[in-house]
């Protein structure tokens, strides 16, 4: 992404991925919470949860193989580190708050809250 397209793409992107998450734990019956961070520690026991949730029928071997392919050809080849922190302190300020809001949303749905690594300090 383009540097100066950062502060916009924050500013629009970041509210944006707040309302949508308190609008599904606000007017969602039933929801079921799983953060990325998790399915990388344990794909086979989160991934069975889901299906689980949704009613389907578990199949074990398919989960399986799932597991078997976590490391497959479809991967993303890795995200490059940044030698710079990209956010402004007002762009950190801001997502920090909409960080807050969403995990406190979540945990008032007694939903595991947003993981540790993200939560402002």
């Amino acid at each position: 992404m383009i540097e100066e397209q950062w502060p916009e793409f924050v500013k629009n992107y970041a509210p944006w991925w707040a309302s949508h998450t308190l609008d599904w734990l606000k007017y969602g019956k039933k929801v079921h919470v799983v953060h990325f961070e998790e399915l990388k520690r344990d794909l086979f026991t989160h991934l069975k949860n889901m299906v689980l949730f949704l009613n389907l029928e578990v199949s074990e071997d398919r989960l399986l193989c799932v597991e078997g392919q976590k490391d497959g050809n479809f991967k993303r080849s890795g995200l490059r580190k940044l030698e710079y922190d990209p956010y402004t302190p007002e762009m950190r300020a801001s997502i920090d708050e909409l960080v807050k809001t969403v995990d406190g949303a979540l945990r008032r749905r007694k939903l595991s809250g947003v993981p540790e690594d993200y939560r402002p300090r």
